[in-house]
């Protein structure tokens, strides 16, 4: 069964549609719930409209009490029951039904993943997607449901998603090997699709729609110059103003006005998408940052080329770092439970001095095993920018001890000891840390400078 779009419905669903669009634009979310579910269960492969009920969904549940939150877990799982059981009979009935549960959670990983399940089980890859990103978006480090997100990017051919995917599991485990084969898969699949399944004539012909068939090709190919870019977006511009909810389109429109280097344009377009998501899309949500530090860093660029007074400059990297801190800041505010981004928070604070601030964050950090290392690192230069030596040498030679390889986090961690081993009068002892990586990398910092200088004046 093939996902469709709005302009396949037909008859009376067509005139909903419209009408659930703009109950969203006066926010009537309980119209909407009204409003949709019929339709999806007649049209199941309808993902826009599905994306819109989700939309409502979630608007609805930002309301509701911990007890209502407490009640809808022990709610839904006899749903997801029913819906299994439904999907037998009929796709549209059990995926009807898995909206009811969703209505009481919308990122629940129970009826999203049932929905996913169901949706790959039917050819419906973009259903299984925005189920699977529906609890990433409130569950980022769940692994399990990140694996079932890139089987369903494969499915759908997206080979390059399904790699960035893998490459976060590696991040949250280093050692999941099924992750780290299907990143080398999906990276081998990337190379193929350019002269593979994208271009053959199969898959143009499995596209009812002849149009619809040359507008995926123009967006996903290069755009290689600025008369085919301003092309391109003419044609996604008139395609959004007849779908104005059609999050893609937003997306696609602000990556085509970053590469035009229309920065500007580009962050209200990215703004606009992750508005339209409910602010529940963390790749939208990280698009944002992205563009905004872009602008700083172009607005930095010029003004060292207009060679201003140094006092803007530094002016300019303060905002910057401001930037980083408060989206750290709200980060952790959204998803407390997430040691990367205690981690992210830590480290922002370091940057901007906030030492103090920084160590419960950093203490937090240090049970997510990816950062942990990291986090004693940064841990160190806090107690270190306090004085607090003896603290800081702890943290510094728990990470080195921790570390078997003599990465770039351990080198930093033996330096950072030597130094305050040096600080504290310890000189010989400072000096043996120096020289354990003075014997691999004789090129790291000013390793060579201590080391051999220490030799020369005994």
């Amino acid at each position: 069964m093939p996902e469709i779009s709005a302009t396949q419905l037909t008859g009376s669903h067509v005139d909903t549609f419209r009408k659930a669009k703009e109950a969203v634009a006066r926010q009537n979310h309980d119209y909407v719930l009204m409003l949709m579910p019929p339709v999806l269960e007649a049209q199941p492969g309808f993902l826009d409209g599905r994306k819109l009920l989700r939309a409502s969904q979630l608007a609805k549940a930002k309301g509701a009490s911990k007890m209502d939150k407490n009640m809808a877990a022990v709610r839904i799982t006899p749903i997801i029951m029913q819906a299994k059981m439904a999907a037998g009979k009929s796709l549209g009935s059990g995926m009807a039904k898995l909206e009811e549960a969703l209505a009481l959670d919308p990122h629940s990983p129970q009826a999203n993943s049932a929905l996913a399940e169901m949706a790959l089980a039917n050819d419906l890859s973009g259903t299984a997607i925005f189920a699977y990103e529906t609890i990433r978006a409130g569950k980022p480090q769940d692994t399990a449901n990140l694996h079932g997100l890139a089987k369903a990017l494969i499915a759908a051919k997206e080979m390059g998603k399904a790699r960035d995917v893998y490459q976060s599991i590696l991040e949250l485990v280093p050692n999941d090997g099924a992750a780290l084969k299907g990143m080398k898969d999906a990276s081998a699949l990337v190379a193929t699709q350019d002269g593979g399944w994208e271009k053959s004539e199969d898959f143009r012909d499995s596209l009812k729609n002849k149009e619809e068939s040359l507008a995926l090709e123009a967006s996903s190919k290069v755009v290689k110059t600025a008369e085919a870019m301003a092309e391109q977006l003419t044609r996604l511009h008139a395609q959004f103003e007849k779908e104005p909810q059609n999050v893609t389109l937003a997306r696609q429109i602000a990556e085509l006005c970053e590469q035009q280097g229309s920065l500007e344009y580009a962050l209200q377009w990215f703004q606009f998408a992750y508005d339209m998501t409910q602010k529940t899309d963390p790749n939208l949500e990280k698009s944002v940052f992205r563009i905004r530090l872009a602008l700083l860093d172009a607005e930095m660029n010029q003004a060292r080329t207009d060679q201003v007074d140094p006092s803007l400059l530094t002016g300019i990297e303060a905002r910057a770092k401001t930037l980083v801190l408060e989206g750290a800041r709200e980060r952790v505010a959204r998803y407390p439970n997430d040691l990367q981004y205690r981690y992210d928070l830590g480290e922002a604070l370091i940057e901007n001095e906030l030492y103090k601030e920084a160590v419960p964050e950093l203490q937090q950090a240090l049970r997510q095993p990816s950062v942990r290392h990291r986090a004693l690192n940064l841990l160190g230069v806090s107690y270190q920018k306090r004085k607090m030596l003896d603290l800081a040498a702890k943290q510094f030679a728990l990470a080195a001890s921790e570390i078997v390889a003599m990465d770039a986090v351990k080198k930093d961690a033996i330096y950072n000891l030597g130094v305050i081993l040096e600080e504290m009068g310890k000189k010989d002892e400072s000096l043996e840390e120096f020289k354990k990586i003075y014997e691999v990398d004789s090129q790291f910092r000013d390793i060579a400078d201590r080391v051999e200088a220490a030799y020369q004046q005994s």
